[in-house]
């Protein structure tokens, strides 16, 4: 056990099921605001926390993916349904691989199933300035709700530039596709476009769709690495019928 945190959350609806959703890497919880109403319309009440070291949670002593889990472990067992984006997909699969009654099913959305494509894809991804703006969040996702543009810089200047180099050297190494193997939990992988930018590679989803049982695969057309985003639609009719089979 590391030295947990107690975070932040936002939260919508008040239905009989539950969805705990965690963001991607300098991200937050407001961020799932257009797939947390989605789902409370949906009938569940939707939990969404700021991880450690982002938006008004406490930064921790450490940003290894152990520590998010033990976080993320303290809000509690039984949810009906886990979404983890990129980072949050890395510990999802922590997650549920230390407490199989964690969830009844998970969704992992283009998910960073290790940290060598995670400091690659990093490292070729475009650069934003120090003070981010709306015009350069735009600028690099032009397919973005406008709310999606503000909460995203929000989130960006709550954690500050450090963060990606703070993580990925506390975290790393890491492979959760063991994590992803060795669940019983069923489990959904919603990849990116790969000639869009995904860290999900093709050899990775050959894998995936050759293993029988509880992994599911779905790779969205077009959708960029952040596919809620980019796909909305898309993205939540997917986890819909999923998280209703």
């Amino acid at each position: 056990m590391t030295n947990p945190v107690a975070l932040a959350t936002s939260v919508w609806g008040n239905g009989l099921r539950r969805a705990l959703l965690l963001h991607g890497l300098t991200s937050s919880g407001p961020t799932w605001w257009r797939v947390g109403e989605a789902l409370a319309e949906r009938g569940f009440t939707v939990v969404a926390p700021d991880l450690r070291a982002h938006g008004m949670s406490p930064k921790g002593d450490s940003v290894s993916i152990q520590s998010h889990r033990d976080d993320v472990l303290l809000l509690g067992r039984g949810w009906d349904l886990l979404i983890g984006h990129s980072l949050g997909g890395a510990i999802a699969a922590s997650v549920v691989a230390a407490s199989s009654d964690f969830a009844a099913r998970v969704v992992l959305e283009d998910p960073a199933i290790d940290s060598t494509v995670t400091t690659d894809f990093v490292a070729d991804s475009p650069k934003l300035p120090m003070h981010p703006t709306e015009a350069a969040v735009a600028a690099e996702n032009p397919g973005w709700d406008r709310k999606d543009v503000a909460i995203k810089v929000e989130a960006l200047l709550a954690c500050g530039p450090h963060i990606i180099e703070r993580t990925l050297g506390d975290a790393s190494p890491w492979d959760i596709w063991p994590d992803i193997l060795g669940s019983p939990v069923p489990t959904m992988i919603v990849a990116a476009d790969a000639g869009v930018g995904s860290l999900v590679s093709a050899e990775k989803e050959q894998e995936v769709r050759a293993t029988a049982g509880h992994l599911h695969f779905e790779r969205i057309p077009g959708a960029g690495h952040s596919v809620h985003r980019d796909a909305f639609s898309e993205f939540v009719d997917l986890v819909e019928g999923f998280a209703g089979a």
